[in-house]
This record gives structure tokens, C-alpha cells and sequence, in this order.
């Protein structure tokens, strides 16, 4: 037992993602123990940047149903409409390509969490058995880096079941709740090319989600906002000012 738990904690890695299990297996409990998330709320949003131009050539006048998606815009009229868009698409950046790749956003971000870590964690353990690992001391936690990519892959492959159990039962990224109609507040500004995050109160409960403007009008940073549609593909939420 000795022995188990002096390896536990040395050489320095395996101090190190101990500890950060040690940390999950607490959240875990503590979410157990309290009936489930409830008291552990947090948010993960994977947002690529998106630059928009879009040409509109109207010969009528018409009512406009804004639906701006992660990768096209849609503009529904109730007359014919000459339309010409262009949508430049900004790559997102490697953490969040990463994040992606990982499946954040399509299951809890903490179960992610934990199984990199425990991962990376039972990566440490075989590897500090190699003697020359072990002689290294301090610099031993370099081996953190390579581990860390290992167990990325390694994630993204043991949740591919998980994302698919989860969309089965009408798990998409978020609780499934009607947010149509809701009153919300700015937590980000949002601009013609840029989404932003707005939170309402359900049941006392804050949550965020990710919006854009009806009519590309910019919405500033505590602008109080109705959210007025939703995207049917993507999780993205429509919301216009209230004046």
C-alpha cells in the first residue's frame, strides 16, 4: 500500500494529475451528493469568429427573418428577393479546434474533463515507470506535454459513444429548454459579424446561451434582449433589443 501510494505522488507528474484527479472525483461526489449539476454550473462555448458580407439586392418591400448560422445565411422574404451572399469563414484557433476535436459542446464539459484527465493521468503512472523517466526529477513533468496530446485523441475516441448516447436521448450542447420569448441581459456585445451571450433566469437558475441580432443591429454589453428564434441546426439564438 506504501508503495502504491509513494508512486501516486512521485515523480513529479504523477503528483501533478493526482492531485487534478483527486479535484474530479471531489466534483463528482459533491455533484452526487447534491442531486446531480445543479450546484455545479459551467459553461464551455466553442465559438469560431465568422466574418460576413453580404450583397442584397431587394426590388420590394419586405418583411426580413434574419437566420445567420455558423456556416451560411439565410434571408427569407415574403417577396422574390435577388440575393448574393458571401461568407468568409475565420478558422478558429488551435485550443478551440482542439475543444472541437474533443467533442466540448456536444457532451458535459466536466465528463470531458475527467476522462482527459484520468487519461493523462494513467499515461503518467506507466510512463514514471521507466527508470530513466523517473531519474529526470523536475524535469520528469515534461512528459505532460506529449501525454496531454495522446490523451486527447484517446478522449475523442471514448466519447464518439457518449455524443451518440446523448443526442439519442436529446442531448445537444445544452438542457433542452424553450428559451423562445425569455427576456435576457448582454453578456458580451453582439455585431454584424460577431456572436455574442446573453443569460436569462429559468427557475432561478442563470443560464447562457449563444445569440445574435435579428437584423445585424449591434446589441451592447447589458442591453437588456428578447430572445425571438432559434436556428434549427445550430444552437444559436436569435434576440432583438427591447427598447
Amino acid at each position: 500500500m506504501t508503495e502504491i501510494i509513494h508512486h501516486l505522488f512521485n515523480p513529479l507528474p504523477n503528483a501533478i494529475m493526482t492531485v487534478l484527479m483527486g479535484i474530479s472525483t471531489i466534483y463528482w461526489i459533491f455533484s452526487a451528493v447534491l442531486g446531480g449539476f445543479d450546484g455545479f454550473d459551467i459553461d464551455m462555448d466553442v465559438q469560431p469568429e465568422i466574418d460576413i458580407d453580404v450583397d442584397v439586392d431587394i426590388d420590394a418591400n419586405v418583411d426580413t427573418d434574419f437566420d445567420l448560422q455558423q456556416n451560411h445565411v439565410e434571408v427569407i422574404h415574403d417577396k422574390e428577393v435577388d440575393l448574393a451572399d458571401h461568407v468568409n469563414v475565420r478558422q478558429p484557433g488551435l485550443f478551440t479546434q482542439i475543444l472541437e476535436f474533443m467533442n466540448v459542446g456536444k457532451i458535459p464539459f466536466m465528463i470531458i474533463l475527467t476522462i482527459f484527465k484520468f487519461f493523462t493521468w494513467a499515461g503518467t503512472l506507466l510512463t514514471t515507470t521507466i527508470p530513466k523517466v523517473a531519474s529526470l526529477g523536475l524535469w520528469s513533468a515534461i512528459i505532460l506535454i506529449p501525454l496531454s496530446f495522446i490523451a486527447v485523441i484517446l478522449t475523442h475516441y471514448a466519447t464518439i459513444p457518449l455524443v451518440k448516447f446523448l443526442k439519442d436521448t436529446g442531448f445537444h450542447g445544452e438542457i433542452a429548454i424553450n428559451c423562445i420569448g425569455k427576456e435576457g441581459t448582454m453578456l458580451s456585445s453582439i455585431t454584424a459579424d460577431k456572436y455574442g451571450n446573453v443569460e436569462i433566469v429559468i427557475n432561478q437558475d442563470p443560464i447562457k446561451i449563444l445569440a445574435t441580432s435579428t437584423d445585424g443591429t449591434p446589441i451592447q454589453y447589458g442591453d437588456k434582449v428578447l430572445i425571438v428564434n432559434k436556428s434549427k441546426t445550430e444552437n444559436i439564438y436569435q434576440v432583438q433589443k427591447i427598447q
